[in-house]
């Protein structure tokens, strides 16, 4: 492992992506933990009146039944059957709300990350020597979490009594349901300024351990050597392989150099081969080409096999410069080579192709 001064680039995309299939994502509680309270918030704020009526009709029913009859431990299941469990549904819509909330959040935060390495059981968390090691550590990232909020939760705490409190000494002499309703509107501005306060420190949070996840990641400079080796080959292999593969190509080139209907040499620098015949269609087709030594071998090779070797730098050098092996001729040059391959007939006498 690199130390950590070592540790200078950016994390590859490659690394990013084994550290995603480890189960390692930069995720933040605080984050998803506030968003699901700011649900929670908006769910009981939105839905206070509505439950209020319900609320105070089932206390109702509740204790002219708790006068009425013998408290039992049956009677109680009766009860909770007839007047709570109906209730019930709308907290457990809202309870599956905020989970739904928290887990797309988590989902959201991870880019819908899953990992199932992580459902192998791992010894190493049961390690009691490593957790309290590490519980020093845990505590004062704690502390420091809970000094900081703490302050912030108590100044909004603040806001809502300074601004209410002439209200608040006035309730005793308030009818009960708008005394109630007073102190829910009070709640429902400190809930809602608590509900910013952690999502801001979730935001916070987030961004944080987005940072502190990148640092760790980052790589030294030998550790990307290794990685780009083994994703894309050591250069001494890939280097190898592109000398095989221009040896089988040059190989096979100059398999093609007896079939050729000439060879135009610059003398010694250049030599291309053309193979043409009127029965062809098409133009001229480059079939070998060379330069230094390798045009000598061209031009030996035609020599051995009786193929006419014609000498015009101009045209080697176009020829060698602006086409490809295995590729026509361009029109450019159409004129210049028409000129030596009607020379080349008239010298043999014959068709070649």
């Amino acid at each position: 492992m690199a130390d950590k001064h070592q540790r200078t680039e950016k994390a590859t995309p490659q690394r990013i992506r084994k550290a995603r299939e480890d189960g390692r994502f930069a995720v933040s509680k605080e984050f998803v933990a506030g968003l699901q309270f700011l649900v929670f918030v908006a769910i009981a704020v939105g839905a206070a009146r509505l439950w209020w009526p319900v609320v105070k009709e089932t206390f109702r029913a509740l204790l002219m039944e708790a006068c009425r009859m013998e408290v039992t431990a049956a009677s109680a299941t009766d009860l909770f059957r007839s007047y709570l469990a109906p209730k019930a549904m709308g907290f457990a819509a809202a309870g599956g709300a905020v989970f739904a909330v928290g887990m797309l959040t988590q989902l959201s935060v991870t880019g819908f990350g899953l990992a199932g390495k992580k459902l192998t059981p791992d010894w190493n968390r049961l390690n009691f020597v490593r957790k309290m090691k590490d519980l020093p550590k845990q505590n004062f990232r704690s502390m420091t979490e809970a000094a900081t909020l703490l302050p912030l939760l108590l100044g909004a705490l603040y806001l809502v009594v300074a601004a209410d409190v002439a209200e608040f000494r006035g309730l005793p002499f308030m009818r009960l349901e708008m005394a109630v309703g007073r102190v829910g509107e009070s709640v429902a501005g400190l809930l809602w300024r608590a509900a910013a306060v952690l999502v801001v420190w979730g935001a916070i949070d987030l961004a944080r351990q987005r940072r502190r996840y990148m640092n760790e990641l980052k790589m030294s400079k030998q550790e990307v050597r290794e990685e780009w080796k083994q994703s894309e080959g050591s250069p001494e292999i890939k280097m190898r392989i592109r000398q095989l593969r221009r040896d089988l190509l040059r190989r096979r080139m100059m398999s093609e150099v007896p079939t050729a209907t000439a060879v135009v040499v610059n003398p010694t620098h250049y030599a291309v081969a053309l193979r043409y015949g009127l029965r062809e269609a098409g133009a001229p087709k480059v079939i070998a080409k060379g330069k230094n030594y390798l045009a000598l071998r061209i031009k030996q090779k035609a020599l051995d096999h009786q193929v006419p070797v014609i000498e015009n730098r101009l045209l080697a050098q176009a020829l060698y410069k602006q086409c490809q092996v295995g590729h026509e001729i361009p029109p450019a040059l159409y004129r210049a080579v028409a000129e030596v391959l009607a020379y080349v007939f008239r010298l043999t006498g014959r068709l070649r192709g």
